[in-house]
């Protein structure tokens, strides 16, 4: 029998456990009057740390790269892995001596003595597009953004609205952004596992969800996303093998982003197959409980955390490994096809056959 959609949106919002409950904080990102000064643009092909380009002076621009850190946009797709060809300056340090962790501005004097060129940078932008010689003051380049600020370099999941709500998980927890918002989680064991959550097709439907709630605010404000619903899976199992499927995407979805000149469709296929895969338990766990037991036995049989740092070692190997897997996934789990056995909404369908 096919499950309505109205009818998910139903048992979605008699979930009990938000994100809320989870989360240590949810907050929002940076604000400032000077977006274009602070956002900088990665040149494709550069040597040089510190060499950027300034959108609105249509001109390469210098700064220290100790204080210009990768820029999140919803406008990218940053499913799993953060990647964007964005950069910020943020003229901040950690304050010193200080038991709470805090981050100030870097002020004038210091400024232009120990970061020279991105003092020039803010000079000149303040010249040409504000039309202003007087001298440089902290408001010139401060910005709003305290939580975001208190969790700098703190492990967090940001959130951002693309086509539809999209999670990637900053592991070192430098990244700014400024729409959407950064979730730091009690416990930091969940972060693969809710990560995968955010990008399932469970989050398609979070907006019907608000609107179900009278909720019409933006879906990815910190005030409306603590209250998505989130279920743990009882059977320890499938969270694990969501969690590895999780650093799967986390791995696979750097290489599309690390492509400069195109993704090629067999890495687009590979990262859809283990999306799929992701996809198809993260609503089992929810809602469905009905998962093709022999999909369940394959992926079982087949998928296990990798032994060593993703991030070291040989990428083309890791690729054919992962590539195998499925394979291995596919002939096991019967002809080469999975499915649920209920079926699904067009909003929650998605073809797994491959």
């Amino acid at each position: 029998m096919l499950l309505k959609e109205n009818k998910i949106v139903e048992k979605i919002c008699e979930i009990p456990v938000t994100l809320e409950d989870v989360s240590e904080s949810i907050f929002e990102g940076v604000s400032t009057k000077n977006i274009l000064m602070h956002r900088l643009l990665l040149p494709e092909e550069s040597d040089s740390d510190s060499y950027y380009l300034c959108e609105g002076l249509c001109k390469p621009v210098f700064s220290e790269p100790e204080i210009v850190y990768p820029y999140i946009s919803g406008t990218f797709s940053e499913k799993f892995a953060c990647s964007s060809p964005y950069r910020f300056m943020l003229p901040y340090e950690l304050s010193e001596g200080d038991k709470k962790k805090e981050y100030n501005v870097v002020p004038p004097e210091e400024l232009e003595a120990r970061f020279p060129m991105a003092y020039r940078r803010i000079m000149e932008f303040k010249k040409q597009f504000r039309h202003d010689i007087s001298p440089l003051t902290s408001a010139d380049y401060s910005i709003k953004g305290k939580k975001l600020l208190e969790y700098f370099n703190t492990p967090k999941i940001i959130a951002t609205e693309g086509y539809h709500l999209q999670a990637a998980y900053d592991a070192v927890g430098n990244s700014v952004f400024g729409d959407g918002c950064g979730i730091v989680l009690k416990d930091p064991s969940k972060y693969p596992y809710v990560t995968a959550v955010l990008n399932s097709p469970i989050a398609r439907l979070f907006p019907a969800v608000c609107k179900s709630e009278m909720i019409f605010s933006d879906y990815t404000a910190p005030t409306v996303l603590r209250r998505f619903p989130i279920v743990f899976p009882d059977n320890r199992l499938t969270e694990n093998l969501i969690n590895t499927v999780s650093s799967y995407l986390l791995f696979l979805n750097r290489q599309k982003y690390a492509t400069r000149y195109g993704v090629p469709d067999w890495l687009k296929e590979l990262a859809g197959f283990y999306e799929q895969i992701s996809s198809l338990l993260v609503l089992d766990a929810h809602f469905l409980n009905d998962i093709d037991p022999r999909l369940l036995d394959a992926l079982e049989e087949n998928i296990h955390p990798y032994a060593g740092d993703m991030d070291s070692e040989d990428s083309d190997s890791l690729l054919n490994a992962l590539y195998y897997i499925k394979q291995q996934i596919l002939e096991t789990s019967g002809s080469g096809k999975f499915k649920f056995n209920v079926g699904l909404p067009g909003m929650l369908s998605f073809s797994t056959e491959r």
